[in-house]
């Protein structure tokens, strides 16, 4: 199993981490779901229900999907003013008046699915998805240094749908996940890189779907917290600045480990369809940032480093829906949808906003299918256009000196996917 999920992020590796768009969260797996805004609860679109609501696969024909999707984020950090502490001789925090564009790429983020109903009862079905990740990379003058950030997220996940009665069904899938995280900032304050480690994890996504009538479906879905095992980074003798006095220290070779699971999270959607040809879906949302990257999280359990710790302080967020699929032709599937998720940063949080930029609130996606027979290829789009975060970093707590007082993150985000269904 290991060797599977370390075979999935590897893949993700190869071009970097993407920045996810509610939260760390991609909105939608697979062309289809993306081309709807990400909405799949209520509404069976395709095979990727196998991540948003298990229920879901009753009822598919056995198929293989192959798709996958291209992630370009546009990221910028600027901070308007600076100030050292009085008596600080380590490097320059950041400028005053710089503005930085991260460097960091796009990412090819794949979606795989197969799908075989067992018998009238059972659906078995098997995914592996990219499903969350975030990073930046930043040059120089900024903490002393350039400024690296890295978190990518996988899943495996195994899922079962069973048809309790012809209007009633129930899923449950399995979330075997791993994911990889490593950072590098603050190099003038003595701080060391944190080279990229793996952490495995494990989860569950239960879901049931009802048909109330011909044209009206309800459905639900509840994915638990992902736990991780902690991330374990070797750390070199070095010398660093004490953060409380802005003195040198040295700090011997040793061990970080750090506990960072992803959360937890809840649904509920529809689907309306009031004649074949026209769909309209909705989800609603809840995603548990708090209690995985809420206040003084993710967490240190062991900090050999004298490393900067972590609270990147997010809320919980809510996450909204809508799609729309018309069939103008038999063949022939056009696709369009809207996603808001209002962003979960806290403003007053300078260097976590800027190593992790969940800033991106709105989101427009479009897109079409078209059915060849046993085959359909499937392709769509998403734009995010520039949202941005402002606010005040907090005062040192030495010297009465600050850090950057004002500053901004601003993020947008174009994303093409396309795949292939294969039904067998």
């Amino acid at each position: 199993m290991k060797k599977s999920l370390l075979a999935i992020v590897v893949c993700l590796v190869a071009a970097g981490p993407a920045s996810a768009t509610n939260g760390m969260r991609m909105p939608g797996f697979g062309p289809v779901q993306n081309s709807m805004a990400g909405v799949g609860v209520g509404a069976t679109l395709d095979a990727s229900t196998i991540i948003s609501n298990p229920a879901g696969l009753v009822g598919l024909p056995a198929q293989l999907e192959l798709g996958g999707s291209w992630f370009k984020p546009t990221v910028s950090y600027g901070a308007t003013e600076s100030q050292l502490p009085p008596g600080f001789t380590g490097a320059v925090i950041a400028r005053p008046g710089v503005q930085m564009n991260s460097l960091r790429g796009a990412s090819p983020i794949p979606a795989l699915a197969f799908v075989w109903p067992l018998n009238d009862a059972f659906t078995f079905g098997i995914g592996a998805f990219g499903v969350s990740g975030m990073g930046v990379d930043y040059g120089q003058n900024l903490y002393g240094g350039s400024t690296y950030t890295s978190y990518l997220q996988a899943r495996l996940a195994p899922a079962i749908g069973f048809k309790a009665t012809d209007r009633l069904s129930f899923g449950l899938a399995v979330n075997a996940v791993a994911a990889q995280l490593g950072w590098n900032a603050a190099a003038g304050f003595g701080q060391q890189p944190h080279d990229t480690a793996t952490s495995y994890g494990i989860g569950a996504t239960a879901g049931a779907k009802f048909i109330v009538t011909q044209w009206l479906s309800l459905g639900a879905a509840y994915e638990s917290r992902s736990y991780f095992r902690d991330f374990s980074f070797g750390i070199a003798a070095h010398q660093a600045v004490n953060p409380a006095t802005f003195q040198p220290m040295q700090i011997p070779a040793g061990t970080d480990k750090l506990a960072f699971d992803q959360p937890m999270s809840a649904a509920v959607g529809f689907a309306i369809t009031p004649i074949d040809a026209l769909l309209f879906a909705g989800d609603v949302q809840w995603i548990n940032w708090s209690a995985t990257n809420g206040a003084n999280k993710p967490a240190f359990s062991q900090n050999q480093s004298a490393a900067m710790p972590w609270d990147v302080g997010w809320h919980d967020q809510w996450v909204f829906k809508v799609g729309v699929q018309v069939a103008p032709i038999e063949k022939l599937k056009l696709r369009a949808g809207y996603n808001y998720g209002k962003m979960p940063l806290d403003a007053h949080r300078a260097f976590e906003n800027l190593a992790f930029p969940a800033v991106s609130e709105h989101h427009f996606s479009a897109g079409a299918g078209y059915d060849f027979g046993r085959l359909t290829l499937n392709a769509g789009a998403t734009v995010s256009p520039k949202a941005t975060l402002s606010g005040s970093n907090a005062d040192y707590p030495a010297n009465g000196g600050q850090a950057i007082q004002s500053y901004t993150t601003a993020m947008s985000q174009f994303a093409f996917d396309a795949g292939l269904t294969w039904r067998l």
